[in-house]
């Protein structure tokens, strides 16, 4: 059980150890049934902190479902649904398992923390996050790859200069400059008007590139590109797998699924200060990600003019493959099948 986005995406690479069960998943919307065929698929409310009455709702609708399929086991990537499954497991006798979300790199996200209490085993994705009494590290969902660093990092300093963006010559996907599908995607909770205006003026000046944006409720309304405000999960893959450069925010959801596809992906964090997100764990999340795997990152607007004006630099070397890796996959079996 997972809230969508990022945590349901971080769920599915954990498939290799419930293949022996009997599987029951359970998600926020009903768009997402296709990606798990032929397994039990049940939706729940979607709840967070700033939704007291869906909070309720979300309560609710999970303990009827937990009391209705009677689980042996429990597992959940995050994030407030999650908590409660856990919560009312832990009530019911169930064994309860929580992978904290690998975007919480720099600490324990508040459902992380909260679910400690009620987990039979507690997760971080981040070694330097564990502790003797939990949480602890068995790996991550990015596969057994991502423990290899990249070749050469792409966090890009403030100001950066057109050296900082050199080609990579043994790069296995590229982009070239005199045309590229680009797919501009910002997720579903808050807006990010600033990376948008910048990549629509860009597109003012290179109309030979074909561009679309999935802009959220947003208040800027692109000009020079086709766009929509939200696209199902279904429609996303298909625009992911059809372009050649994703430009994108840092959300993990998004960051997976264009690295398993291995397209050349540029991300620019949200900032909570601007009103962005709730909370800055998307810059942490792109800086320790970019040590795993192969990531162009850039940290203000002036970072995403100088990248766009070098798109045969973007590149991707990623090797990251379609579930988490062997160790945690072995674990977390083991923890259910106990």
């Amino acid at each position: 059980l997972s809230s969508g986005g990022g945590h349901w995406v971080q769920l599915l690479r954990l498939r290799p150890a419930f293949k022996d069960c009997d599987i029951t998943y359970a998600t926020v919307s009903k768009g997402y049934e296709s990606e798990v065929e032929g397994a039990k698929f049940r939706v729940i409310v979607d709840s967070n902190r700033d939704q007291k009455l869906k909070l309720i709702l979300s309560f609710f609708s999970i303990a009827c479902l937990i009391l209705k399929e009677r689980p042996h086991a429990i597992l959940s990537t995050g994030a407030a649904p999650g908590f409660f499954a856990l919560f009312i497991g832990k009530l019911l006798g169930k064994k309860t398992i929580w992978v904290d979300s690998i975007a919480n790199a720099e600490e324990l996200s508040m459902s992380g923390r909260k679910a400690g209490k009620y987990a039979t085993h507690w997760l971080t994705q981040w070694e330097h996050l564990a502790k003797p009494e939990g949480p602890h590290y068995c790996g991550n969902v990015l596969g057994d790859d991502s423990e290899y660093r990249a070749q050469k990092s792409k966090i890009a300093p403030h100001n950066p200069t057109e050296e900082q963006f050199t080609p990579i010559s043994n790069s296995q996907s590229s982009i070239h400059n005199r045309r590229s599908r680009i797919f501009v995607t910002v997720g579903t909770d808050q807006h990010f008007d600033r990376m948008v205006k910048i990549v629509d003026r860009w597109a003012a000046n290179n109309p030979t590139h074909e561009i679309f944006a999935q802009i959220g409720e947003a208040d800027y309304q692109p000009t020079h590109l086709k766009y929509s405000k939200f696209l199902t999960p279904q429609e996303f893959i298909e625009h992911v797998k059809s372009s050649s450069l994703i430009i994108a925010h840092a959300g993990i959801g998004t960051i997976i699924i264009s690295l398993t596809h291995q397209k050349p992906t540029l991300v620019m964090p949200k900032l909570a200060s601007l009103g962005e997100n709730r909370n800055e764990h998307q810059t942490a999340t792109a800086k320790y990600l970019s040590r795993q795997v192969e990531l162009n990152v850039v940290f203000d607007e002036h970072d995403l003019v100088v990248a766009l004006n070098h798109l045969g630099s973007i590149s991707s070397d990623s090797t990251i493959g379609r579930f988490a890796g062997h160790l945690l996959t072995i674990k977390l079996s083991s923890f259910i099948l106990s």
